[in-house]
């Protein structure tokens, strides 16, 4: 993660965005008495926030970890889909 003070941000911000949507990077803007902020791209926020979602519920992440355990010791079946 990429860390710039508030000013080296809204100096650069295009440069800034550039960076993130190139590199996938997180970059944290600081501000001298304010909590930091972080710039991401929307589709990395999205990703992320429904990753959580989906963990958030204890059946649904242990649904979730037993198909990962299963396809790490190849026990997935191929099927046809329905129409």
């Amino acid at each position: 993660m990429k860390t710039v003070n508030y000013t080296e941000a809204r100096n650069g911000l295009a440069r800034l965005m550039k960076d993130a949507e190139q590199d996938r990077d997180v970059i944290a803007i600081t501000r001298n008495g304010h909590a930091s902020v972080v710039v991401m791209l929307q589709e990395e926020y999205d990703s992320m926030m429904e990753t959580l979602h989906l963990l958030s519920t204890p059946a649904n992440a242990k649904r979730i970890q037993q198909g990962l355990a299963d396809y790490e010791e190849s026990k997935i079946q191929e099927h046809e889909l329905c129409d």
